[in-house]
């Protein structure tokens, strides 16, 4: 039979070449530092360090007016003005976003303001025109008994 190996002992890996240099020094090899000929670009092991979370671009932001238009969606439930201000707001931040591209982590904060701004101001305007239809009611019934 094969002799039998054991697994848990140590195996040198094998020997590999040592990593040659990109560029070879030349005449701009000087003062002990490697100095990049023009127009060609720079080796990654020589290039610094990218900070943390460069390489994906800008870190998130969010929308200046976001939470406004949010906290004025909510208030139109109650103070009808502002639910009309809302829906407008939201509906400039929205266009603004498609214009620029950008994306907002609020985004969803203008939405659903805007959202609270169009059902309220839709709401009141019924509401105000059903007093306006109810009150003429009142008036016609007032007049043809009195």
């Amino acid at each position: 039979m094969g002799r039998m190996t054991n697994p848990y002992e140590e195996q040198q890996p094998p020997a590999q070449p040592s990593p040659q240099p990109p560029y070879p020094p030349s005449e701009s090899y000087q003062s002990g530092q490697y100095q990049q000929p023009a127009g060609q670009p720079t080796p990654y092991s020589q290039q610094s360090p990218m900070p943390y979370g460069q390489p994906y671009g800008a870190p998130p932001q969010e929308h200046p007016q976001g939470t406004m238009i949010l906290i004025f969606g909510i208030l139109g439930i109650f103070i009808t003005i502002f639910a009309p201000i809302a829906w407008y707001l939201g509906n400039k931040a929205r266009a603004e976003i498609q214009a620029s591209g950008v994306h907002y982590t609020n985004e969803q904060n203008i939405s659903i303001g805007r959202m609270l701004g169009k059902v309220f101001t839709i709401i009141a305007i019924v509401s105000i025109a059903l007093v306006i239809i109810f009150w003429i009611i009142i008036a016609a019934i007032a007049a043809s008994q009195g």
